[in-house]
């Protein structure tokens, strides 16, 4: 990590104020309380303090080297006394030295200075102290933050594993119901058989181009759908009617891409697969006090409900909803003798991201 009072504006700024208190500090006591003479008082303030504040900004290597551990806190504390005890000396002699060249004529200075080394140690000695839990605290302050960054990172990369596995459980299933229909197609209609696989292909081109985590109008979603109903039409002919009624509120809405097929691929596999009259699929949306309501319900024959399967397409729809939203009422199911129905919500909001 670079040095953050030259790499901030705004930190050495701070250290700079910092610094000028501590010079003023200095002349304070030596002009008000020892009564030495203005240009005395000053000139030695700012020869000390200078020392420290050139100094200072290096001190920070010295505590990025010598970083805290559970196992060695006796060991840093013994290093900082080596090394501090060497800096100050640098310090006071190099500050004694020089204005000992300074002011050689006033006798009375000099001697002040040289019997004031002890306490000149004990001060100097704490303003390396101080120098150095300061750069301890925004160094910890700065791990914590890495850590935070790094752990909502780390939550980013598993919610978006998460939901691509939500998503893999998707594709598959209609893929192999897909290929399976192309191979029966191709001995009794080789040419609806072409069709089909042409729909295909280009069903699978805009999967794949689509990130698990996208937002898409609901216009573009149904488009998509659309593909993937035009290959089941081919399947079952007129035994499957589809119907739209699309609020114009509706359209440009934003909703995660592909979290409607699931819906679809139940109503097929559980009403048009099972039923050998004609299953009418209806979609709806409308806008409510803010959120988005799509409703997608089929009818059914009687006594197919009962074997719907495990419901792991729209578990989906709920784990991926909840994932992205952090909300787990945005699902309704309803059903009756011979019609199923599910309601999805999406809030108006974007989705919410660790």
């Amino acid at each position: 990590m670079l040095n953050p009072l030259l790499t901030r504006r705004k930190n050495f700024m701070v250290y700079s104020l910092a610094m000028g208190f501590v010079a003023a500090a200095h002349f304070v006591i030596l002009y008000v309380f020892f009564d030495f003479p203005l240009l005395v008082a000053a000139v030695d303030s700012i020869v000390y303090t200078c020392l420290i504040f050139l100094s200072g900004i290096g001190i920070w290597y010295i505590v990025r080297y010598l970083g805290i551990s559970d196992h060695k806190y006796h060991l840093v504390v013994i290093d900082h006394l080596i090394t501090g005890g060497i800096l100050v000396l640098i310090w006071l002699f190099g500050g004694y030295y020089l204005l000992s060249l300074l002011f050689a004529s006033d006798a009375e200075y000099v001697s002040f200075l040289a019997q004031s080394l002890p306490w000149r140690f004990v001060y100097l000695m704490l303003v390396y102290a101080l120098i150095v839990m300061v750069y301890y605290l925004a160094n910890y302050y700065n791990n914590y933050h890495e850590k935070l960054l790094q752990e909502s990172a780390m939550r980013q990369v598993i919610q978006e594993s998460e939901l691509n596995l939500l998503k893999s459980q998707i594709n598959p299933h209609f893929l192999f119901n897909s290929l399976n229909s192309i191979h029966s197609l191709i001995m009794t209609d080789a040419e609806k058989a072409g069709e089909m696989l042409l729909e295909l292909s280009d069903f699978l081109r805009y999967t794949i181009r689509q990130n698990h985590d996208e937002l898409v109008s609901l216009d573009t979603e149904l488009e998509h759908i659309a593909k993937y109903l035009d290959i089941e039409k081919i399947r079952f002919g007129q035994r499957l009617v589809i119907e739209n009624n699309i609020g114009e509120a509706c359209r440009q809405r934003k909703i995660p891409n592909m979290i409607l097929q699931p819906v679809y691929e139940n109503a097929i596999k559980h009403g048009v697969n099972e039923s050998t009259d004609a299953v009418l699929i209806t979609t709806t949306c409308q806008v409510q006090n803010g959120m988005m309501q799509i409703t997608i319900g089929n009818n059914y024959t009687p006594g197919n409900l009962s074997r719907r399967g495990k419901g792991i397409g729209l578990d989906n729809i709920r784990k991926r909803l909840s994932l992205q939203y952090h909300r787990n009422d945005l699902v309704q199911i309803a059903k009756s003798s011979f019609y199923f129905k599910i309601t999805i919500s999406i809030p108006e909001h974007e989705p919410v991201n660790d």
